[in-house]
């Protein structure tokens, strides 16, 4: 995949489904948190996306070519906090800023619905992911076995 800036950023569509899944499979096996030979990742929340990212909640896919090459999203967890998730890029458009717009597509919009701040979780073998969200002014504030936890204050 060559590297342009021949995409948009726009709402989930149901009609994205398969190809949020497709992307978010592809890029967890491409950085290696899950094996070539696991079967097709089927998270229940992938199949709800317009029941669980609603109200102040809110679901971007990038697209180019009518293609989804990454996804993000807002979730509302109450008490003023919001949590991002599904930040994916295909590894192809990695360095190309396509995952710095959906960050600040989603930044602005829980600024916009005026959340206090935005918390996420990220696998500890996405040591790319760790370095963009650093760079962005999340701060690591807890870790387990599987995950390190970030913190950004709006």
């Amino acid at each position: 995949m060559e590297k342009t800036n021949n995409y948009k950023i726009r709402v989930f569509d149901s009609k994205d489904t398969d190809q949020v899944i497709d992307v978010i499979d592809k890029v967890l096996r491409d950085i290696k948190v899950i094996p070539e030979s696991s079967d097709r990742i089927d998270d229940e929340d992938l199949f709800q996306i317009p029941q669980i990212y609603r109200d102040r909640g809110k679901f971007w896919v990038a697209i180019e070519n009518e293609k989804v090459i990454g996804t993000v999203a807002i979730r509302d967890l109450g008490n003023n906090i919001a949590k991002l998730n599904r930040m994916f890029v295909l590894v192809g458009y990695h360095g190309s800023g396509v995952g710095q717009k959906l960050l600040n597509t989603a930044i602005n919009f829980a600024k916009d619905k005026k959340f206090s701040e935005i918390i996420l979780n990220t696998n500890v073998l996405m040591h790319r992911a760790h370095h963009f969200y650093e760079k962005n002014g999340f701060i690591k504030y807890a870790k387990n076995s599987e995950e390190y936890h970030y913190r950004l204050v709006l």
